[in-house]
């Protein structure tokens, strides 16, 4: 593709990122003489008649909404190359900075911040709102962090409100870790569900966690319509406004919730309202005097672990999860469609190719709250999920050991050690604690259980890491990877 000229007009130069559906280009517009970023469907995509009416659709409903806090579409076209076949691309401004989802792989932004970026992203969702336009996967990684302030990136899966959620096939598109529970419903598009995926944007770049210690697309799901989200830990600079506006953007009934621009309008007061004090300590304290802050501790919710819903992954890039416990209102199965990919392809963007969101996870796993968890009644139209028999036990808070541990003799005591980053995945033959980066997956502890011993261990970064663990008559293989962060493991016993 690099060197190609579009229509006589875009010469592709680099590569920006990449997905499941497309790839976005670097290129230069020879006729205004601008650099631009072309996103051009790749692969079987390429000659699938949905997927060319579906990016013709998003350059359609993102070049009829104009606004500061949108990515601008500038031109949609077909291509032939020289092998006869026809390419469907779409031309878009060319964004300097990093996505949210890079951005919070260094931790959770300052309150302020936070807030000013999530009110940003309130606006261009007030303004598709209003041309009853609905975005479907509010996400880090859709939203463009650039000098001119936020950028909302994706139009892949908008649609107008009132049509129906399912797609002709019976699935569901969007991202499992951001979908509001009437959606799995499979009833019709309502604004009310940007506005919820709002409200754990706004969670995660406060906390860079979301309000549900969950580790797959499985249980991710199930959070969303069955278990209570984490209250939003005590934070410095987050006043109780704040706790009560995410509580209301997440709430379960989609009447509940408050509009975009609403959220909008008081998430600017309240980020004036944090940042007043530092601007009035900065006028009474000397620049030279050093300030720090402590860090709360997050306060997360599990999810039971009774509470499963049989998944099935499919194809190369995009991966499907069929959901046959959620029977839509009009008696259908639906599917959920993830469009997180190594690298959002619709971030068309000059940093790094690689988007490394940050794990959900930054420390040993706390006990969860306090308060009682309460037994939900599921939304109208939804089966309750049945207890999968044998379901392995949720990893629960752990202390890795040291470096030393790893090359113990098998039995040997212990040594004190502190807590690790990662997430925890627990086999018969002990714990293997994995730290996701985007796509990257990486081992940063292994914890054989006595009588067992590390015979194959590749610490990463990689694709997918695997630790096996073997004793005189058992193994267990442990492989993960991760997708746009989110961990996707699979363990396997066996005797040898």
């Amino acid at each position: 593709m690099v060197g190609d000229l579009l229509d006589d007009r875009y010469q592709v130069e680099s590569r920006l990122g990449s997905g499941g559906m497309s790839v976005v280009w670097r290129a230069w517009d020879r006729v205004l003489e601008r650099a631009v970023a072309v996103k051009v469907l790749a692969g079987a995509q390429a000659a699938a008649r949905g997927a060319r009416q579906r990016i013709q659709a998003e350059a359609r409903a993102a070049a009829g909404l104009w606004h500061p806090h949108v990515t601008s579409v500038y031109d949609y076209g077909e291509h032939t190359d020289d092998t006869g076949r026809q390419v469907s691309y779409v031309v878009m401004e060319l964004l300097p900075g990093q996505t949210l989802s890079q951005r919070l792989a260094s931790g959770p932004l300052p309150p302020a911040a936070a807030m000013r970026t999530c009110a940003q992203v309130a606006e261009a969702l007030a303004a598709a709102h209003e041309r009853q336009l609905v975005h479907r996967d509010i996400k880090p990684s859709n939203v463009m962090l650039t000098p001119a302030g936020v950028k909302v990136v994706d139009f892949g899966i908008a649609t107008t409100v009132g049509r129906p959620e399912l797609e002709a096939d019976g699935q569901l598109l969007g991202t499992a870790a951001y979908l509001a529970p009437e959606r799995l419903a499979g009833g019709t598009v309502l604004p009310a569900s940007d506005v919820y995926a709002l409200g754990l944007l706004l969670y995660r770049t406060l906390t860079n966690e979301l309000p549900w210690s969950a580790e797959t697309p499985t249980q991710m799901l199930t959070a969303h319509v069955y278990v209570d989200p984490a209250p939003l830990p005590d934070i410095e600079g987050v006043s109780h406004e704040v706790h009560r506006l995410l509580d209301r953007c997440l709430a379960r009934d989609p009447a509940d919730r408050p509009d975009a621009a609403e959220v909008a309008a008081a998430l600017h007061g309240l980020t004036d309202d944090a940042e007043r004090p530092a601007k009035q300590a900065a006028q009474r304290v000397p620049e030279s005097t050093p300030t720090t802050a402590g860090k709360p501790a997050s306060r997360r919710r599990r999810i039971p672990n009774a509470v499963l819903i049989p998944v099935l992954m499919a194809t190369a890039g995009t991966t499907a999860l069929l959901l046959p416990q959620f029977t839509p209102v009009d008696g259908r199965s639906g599917g959920v469609s993830t469009r997180e990919g190594a690298t959002p392809p619709d971030a068309a963007f000059e940093a790094s190719a690689t988007e490394p969101p940050a794990p959900r996870q930054t420390s040993a796993e706390p006990a969860p709250v306090s308060r009682p968890s309460r037994t939900l009644a599921a939304p109208a139209g939804l089966a309750q999920p049945t207890a999968r028999a044998g379901s392995s036990a949720s990893p629960g808070a752990t202390t890795s050991p040291s470096a030393e541990q790893l090359t113990r003799p098998s039995g040997a005591p212990p040594a004190p050690t502190s807590p690790k980053p990662g997430t925890p995945l627990r086999a018969l033959g002990g714990v293997v604690t994995v730290l996701c980066t985007a796509d990257q997956a990486r081992v940063v502890n292994v914890a054989p259980a006595p009588g067992y011993s590390i015979r194959d261990y590749n610490p990463g970064p990689v694709k997918e890491v695997q630790v096996v663990l073997l004793s005189a008559g058992n193994k267990s293989e442990i492989k993960a990877r991760c997708d746009d962060g989110t961990l996707l493991p699979k363990i396997k016993e066996s005797r040898q």
